[in-house]
C-alpha cells in the first residue's frame, strides 16, 4: 500500500503571509490541528506546517497576537514528509522516528499532494496491520516533534 492509497488529499494550507488569526479559523472552522503552510497556491511548494500546538505555546503562550504572520509561529526546519508512491511502510517508520502524528505527502517536484494522519492508518491499516497502528500510536503519543 502506498501512501497516496491512505492520504488525506487536498490538504488545507495557508501561506507564511497569511495571519494566524486566518489559520486558526481554517483550523476551527475544518476541525483540524495542522496546516501546511505553502509557497503559494499555484506551486503549493512545502515551506513548514503550523499545528494548534504551535499556536499555543509560540503564539499565544508567548504573548503574541492574532495579526502575527503564520511564517513567525510555523516550524520550517526538520520537516518529515513522504512521496505519493512510498511504502505506508515508510510512512509508518518516519512518524515513529520523529514522534509525529501527521506526515505531509508530496507529489512529483514537491508539491504537496496530501497528509497522512495517524487517524488514516488506524481507519485503513487496523484491520490487516493492527500491530503496526498500535506501535505508531505508542510511538507517537508524545507531543509532535514538529511543534517545539
Amino acid at each position: 500500500m502506498r501512501a497516496r492509497d491512505v492520504m488525506t488529499a487536498h490538504p488545507s494550507v495557508v501561506t507564511p503571509d497569511d495571519t494566524i488569526l486566518k489559520a486558526t479559523q481554517v483550523m476551527r472552522d475544518r476541525k483540524i490541528g495542522l496546516l501546511l503552510v505553502i509557497d503559494n497556491l499555484q506551486t503549493r511548494q512545502l515551506l513548514g506546517i503550523l499545528t494548534d500546538r504551535d499556536v499555543v505555546v509560540r503564539c499565544v503562550a508567548a504573548g503574541h497576537g492574532a495579526s502575527c504572520a503564520v511564517r513567525e509561529h510555523m516550524t520550517s526546519s526538520h520537516l518529515t514528509s513522504v512521496h505519493l508512491d512510498d511504502d505506508v511502510a515508510l510512512a509508518a517508520a518516519k512518524m515513529m522516528r520523529d514522534h509525529v502524528r501527521r506526515i505531509p505527502v508530496l507529489a512529483e517536484g514537491g508539491r504537496v499532494a496530501g497528509v497522512v494522519a495517524l487517524a488514516d492508518l488506524a481507519t485503513r491499516l487496523r484491520p490487516s496491520d493492527p500491530a503496526l497502528v498500535e506501535r505508531i500510536e505508542r510511538q507517537t503519543s508524545s507531543v509532535d516533534a514538529h511543534s517545539h
